[in-house]
């Protein structure tokens, strides 16, 4: 069965990576690369209930649990008759459930639905947060604005060019995908940039990061 999904939904077009456990699902997608980078969140996972080891269900509450990978869609597969499987799962958090046996192209069009729906669903929360970060910076620019001239303090720390390009961005609400397009680097360079900015400036957000930023007078609070 997995062998035949994973060729069916390759020849299909879709990026596959198949799993002959829930073990080895954890594994893959907890496990670092040799660069030290967590591996990319798949767009959809489908498991089958019944498998050696940890089940499909187990499998599913362990992603619900997992703050990067909780929102990926999960579809299960399981017989017909098996009720209590499909009550575990959808209990668990399962988004779809698909009896066996099933028609691939049934399969093909829940995953494209599932993918779509994710994607709008992620546009539409980036969309909200930035609206509300680019508020939030807006009022600390304003207010530090008012007492402009006990601004800037003293640091010690030093920015590259390319730090301070993207701080400056980060400081208008830009977030990194806009910013690494804007500078025409890769997501990945954009975040570890960002990973730096909190580190020198003892951060843990893109407000107080900001606000630093203002303080130290690396971004105008204009």
């Amino acid at each position: 069965m997995r062998v035949a999904v994973g060729d069916y939904l390759y020849n299909q077009g879709y990026q596959v990576t198949t799993c002959s456990s829930a073990d080895a699902v954890l594994d893959l997608l907890a496990n670092r690369t040799d660069e030290g980078d967590l591996p990319r969140v798949p767009d959809v996972i489908i498991s089958d209930v019944r498998m050696p080891g940890k089940d499909g269900v187990q499998l599913l509450r362990w992603i619900r649990q997992d703050t990067r990978l909780k929102k990926i869609p999960v579809i299960l597969l399981t017989a017909k008759a098996m009720t209590k499987d499909r009550v575990d799962g959808y209990n668990a958090g399962a988004d779809v459930y698909l009896p066996k046996p099933f028609d691939p192209e049934e399969l093909v069009a829940i995953v494209d639905n599932r993918i779509a729906r994710q994607k709008q669903l992620k546009k539409g929360s980036e969309g909200m947060l930035r609206m509300e970060l680019k508020d939030e910076i807006s009022r600390i620019k304003q207010l530090m604005k008012k007492n402009s001239d006990n601004v800037v303090k003293k640091t010690d720390v030093y920015l590259t060019l390319a730090e301070r390009e993207v701080l400056d961005l980060i400081s208008k609400g830009y977030s990194n995908a806009e910013i690494a397009t804007k500078r025409g680097t890769g997501v990945s360079q954009v975040k570890k940039i960002v990973t730096k900015l909190y580190k020198e400036s003892m951060t843990k957000t893109r407000t107080q990061l900001v606000r630093w930023a203002i303080e130290t007078g690396y971004v105008a609070p204009r």
